[in-house]
């Protein structure tokens, strides 16, 4: 764990970097932008201020999951019913209700040991990654990695993992509903704001817990762990005391009214006994035993079982419970809300349709981000003809990500960036086309970065015998529309009004089976100069594809 006096810088870092100019916090952080902070940096800043990560519930024993099955007040009256019959002399009866509560106790703590082990492992495996500059060399890390003065690449879709000052950025907006309530994405910039400036107005920061929503900013880590904003939180909520669920309170409420009868009962049955002349010991013995004849000794094993039985049910079908007692309140809801992309889905995308403006449509098969997959046209395979290379060519180089391929760490193929650019460049390598060959014969000179307004981004390229071609990738509505009338040729179709009409069906057909759809196009013989805008481009753009 780290200590004082490490959190007290890291506090004071993050507290005023949103009121210093970025390059002063790269300073004040020893950090470069360029190389990052190289290994032996990184190991004297984790003994200094520790992992990121906020501290974690204490793992439970097995003891003490059995000792928890016993807190019930209707277990206590389980306990006072055996001492009672043990001083009847009922030693049979008293066994019985001692193996009863020692069977509920027993199954209880196995179901949430259970429980409590898929909890772990699932944290496990739902570990926030984060792209950072380390050595010169940009690399994935697991976000608990992170350590102060490490430079974050963020991007579209990215989850964040630590408090960190913007030092540029491109179009970028994030999410962080989580932390200042705020429903819609907060645009973000690179500059200096007034120290006094609330956390919610800090468009210069990005902070742990959020999300990107939009473009794309190279960030350095401010704080992590227990001194991010979302660490001060938990530091709150660490103190909160966990409510009990609908039916604990239910069986406690029973276990009270069951103690008020069992009262009534004694005091009646020694009052009526003292009435009759009867001796005392006697009276006291049977008042007992009318007592312990109240308690419903099978009520707590037999709700037990039907507990665990539905805990069983729903970890067949994916839904792990930790508490025994919440299968009945989860059993109560009939509205979830809940994030979708990486909750419900794996926040992966892959292209599974091509139409070209010719009329063309190929379906494309293969799983996840693997460049391993079939090219069809009417059901045959294809050799990608010069359109349809045009095409994927223009989407791998309208294209900020890059597609990582399995090692040892993960046998998967990853995307660095933004899900949808990584499904553009797996279409491309399945066309039989190099990215990184390709990106360097047509190397970027300029760019448009995705602007929500325009929905649209757009990158300028000269290639090897000096071509300058500016391609442009957005929503289809907005892009069809974008194009203007060119000479047609085999690369390339002119868009003209019916045109236009015939490509907007084309991609409402392709939206209706629940596609996200992409528009690309292209502008020959331009560059983006400086100080141009997207509408500088329109009317001269040609479309190349639907993807």
């Amino acid at each position: 764990m780290p200590n004082n006096s490490s959190q007290t810088r890291s506090y004071t870092v993050n507290g005023f970097a949103h009121a210093s100019r970025a390059a002063d916090v790269v300073a004040a952080l020893d950090s470069n932008l360029t190389l990052g902070l190289s290994t032996t940096e990184i190991d004297e800043r984790r003994d200094t201020f520790g992992f990121n990560e906020l501290p974690k519930d204490r793992q439970q024993s097995y003891a003490a999951l059995v000792l928890r099955q016993f807190k019930s007040p209707l277990i206590y009256l389980l306990l006072v019913a055996a001492l009672m019959a043990s001083l009847l002399g009922n030693l049979g009866d008293a066994s019985v209700i001692l193996v009863v509560v020692i069977i509920n106790a027993a199954i209880g703590a196995v179901q949430e040991g259970r429980a409590a082990r898929s909890m772990a492992e699932l944290q496990r495996l739902s570990a926030v990654s984060a792209r950072v500059v380390r050595g010169g060399i940009e690399q994935v890390v697991n976000a608990r990695d992170l350590v102060p003065g490490d430079i974050l690449l963020l991007s579209t879709g990215d989850a964040i993992g630590s408090d960190a000052r913007i030092v540029e950025c491109a179009a970028l907006q994030c999410a962080e509903a989580a932390l200042t309530g705020e429903s819609v994405p907060v645009v973000k910039e690179s500059g200096t704001l007034a120290s006094e400036t609330i956390l919610a107005d800090r468009t210069n920061m990005v902070f742990s817990g959020t999300h990107v929503t939009a473009g794309r900013a190279r960030a350095i880590v401010t704080a992590t762990g227990l001194s991010t904003e979302i660490g001060k939180i938990a530091r709150l909520t660490a103190t909160t005391r966990e409510a009990p669920t609908p039916l604990e309170t239910r069986i406690a409420q029973y276990g009270r009214n069951l103690v008020v009868a069992a009262l009534i009962v004694f005091v009646l049955v020694v009052t009526l006994g003292a009435l009759r002349g009867l001796q005392f010991i006697d009276i006291f013995m049977v008042a007992i035993s009318q007592v312990v004849s109240m308690v419903p000794e099978g009520l707590p094993v037999a709700m037990t079982i039907a507990l665990a039985v539905g805990m069983q049910r729903m970890a067949r079908r994916g839904a792990i419970v930790r508490r025994l007692a919440a299968v009945e309140t989860l059993g109560s809801t009939s509205i979830i809300c809940t994030d979708k992309t990486g909750t419900l889905t794996r926040n992966e995308m892959m292209v599974s349709t091509v139409w070209l403006p010719d009329e063309r449509t190929f379906e494309i098969s293969g799983n996840g981000y693997a460049p391993a997959g079939d090219i069809k046209l009417d059901g045959f395979p294809f050799v990608p003809d010069l359109a349809l290379r045009k095409a994927m060519e223009a989407a791998a180089l309208c294209n900020d990500s890059k597609l990582i391929a399995p090692d040892a760490a993960d046998s998967r193929w990853r995307v660095l960036g933004d899900p949808t650019e990584g499904a553009l460049l797996s279409l491309a390598m399945k066309g039989g086309i190099d990215v990184d060959v390709l990106r360097k014969d047509w190397p970027r000179w300029g760019e448009l970065p995705f602007d929500p307004s325009t929905k649209m981004m757009a990158t300028a390229h000269v290639g090897p015998h000096a071509e300058q071609q500016v391609f442009i990738k957005g929503a289809p509505e907005v892009l069809v529309r974008f194009c203007g009338r060119n000479d047609k040729s085999d690369l390339r179709i002119s868009v003209d009004d019916p045109q236009q009409q015939i490509m907007l069906e084309a991609a409402d057909r392709m939206a209706h089976r629940g596609l996200r759809v992409l528009a690309i196009a292209t502008v020959e013989n331009s560059l983006l100069e400086s100080g141009k805008t997207m509408e500088s481009l329109a009317g001269k753009a040609t479309l190349l594809a639907l993807i």
